[in-house]
């Protein structure tokens, strides 16, 4: 059976389509708060959430859709405390309100893969595929993304300093670009079912698999055989904002980040997550960091 002809068994998991998108932005917005990334790059988050929200829409649009990409969503049982798990600004986005399936089931995590170059799996995961429903897919939105809640020297900034490893380690790799999950669905294992079936679908191939996380996102990667290639610090910046009265501007630290470059090697996959394509399916370690962090589960966003 070649690589190709085999993909993971779909654990609770399924692939995303374009339907799922205003809950794929809302789950990666939330999750995403938490990260350093986030607070370092969208310091205006909280006056311009509907720029965030169409940001994630727009981004996860452009994976699935992407013949090199996959995205696959974790669904859990939809809970009353759902709008819980949003930061104050993102609850004032309409499209964010849940809405659950027919079987009561809301999507919770999101996980986006990018392909390794060559990957005879290009194009196998996308709307219209052999592997997603047809009559699940829509065309492309036309949202439109502003970036109002962004820095563009901050955003510039992360690009540079962490371009150059970047492109050391995870240029032409597979790649795991994405994970987040809905803070109110903590501590379900919907983070970790999401990153073994991209181990799972690397072991098949017998690719390696590289990510790029910050350190709220470490634990997760590490207990599933990532392995540390460089740290890289990003510093912190000031960032000027006018006075709540309008009066004159006041500087606000925004602090640095580091980020860890990780990879992990194939492994022999083993038979039993392992199904026909002609079947379609629908403990923390700790991280040093020069400042502190607290991990709260193993359901953390990279």
């Amino acid at each position: 059976m070649s690589p190709e002809a085999s993909f993971p068994a779909f654990d609770n998991v399924r692939l995303a389509t374009t339907k799922d998108l205003a809950r794929i932005a809302t789950v990666a917005a939330a999750g995403f708060y938490w990260s350093p990334v986030f607070q370092f790059q969208r310091p205006y988050f909280a006056d311009f959430p509907e720029d965030t929200f169409n940001s994630y829409f727009t981004e996860y649009e452009s994976a699935i859709e992407d013949p090199g990409s996959v995205v696959i969503v974790s669904e859990d049982d939809v809970s009353e405390k759902d709008p819980d798990g949003l930061y104050e600004a993102l609850r004032k986005v309409p499209s964010t309100y849940p809405r659950q399936d027919a079987n009561g089931k809301i999507i919770v995590g999101v996980c986006s893969i990018t392909l390794n170059s060559g990957s005879g799996r290009v194009g196998q995961f996308q709307p219209g595929g052999k592997h997603v429903r047809p009559h699940l897919t829509t065309g492309s939105s036309g949202v439109k993304m502003q970036q109002r809640d962004q820095h563009g020297c901050a955003t510039e900034m992360y690009n540079k300093l962490s371009g150059p490893a970047k492109a050391k380690y995870l240029a032409g790799q597979m790649r795991l670009s994405t994970v987040a999950v809905h803070p109110t669905y903590w501590r379900r294992g919907h983070g970790s079912r999401l990153v073994n079936w991209c181990t799972r679908l690397a072991d098949i191939d017998g690719v390696p698999v590289g990510v790029s996380a910050a350190p709220t996102g470490v634990a997760i990667t590490v207990k599933a055989g990532f392995e540390e290639q460089e740290r890289v610090w990003i510093a912190d910046y000031k960032l000027k904002r006018k006075s709540a009265n309008g009066g004159d501007q006041t500087e606000h630290d925004i602090p640095g980040l580091e980020l860890w470059i990780g990879i992990r090697k194939p492994r022999h996959p083993q038979v039993r997550n392992v199904v026909q394509t002609d079947c379609p399916m629908n403990g923390v370690i700790p991280f040093w960091s020069p400042r502190p962090w607290v991990p709260q589960a193993e359901d953390l966003s990279l």
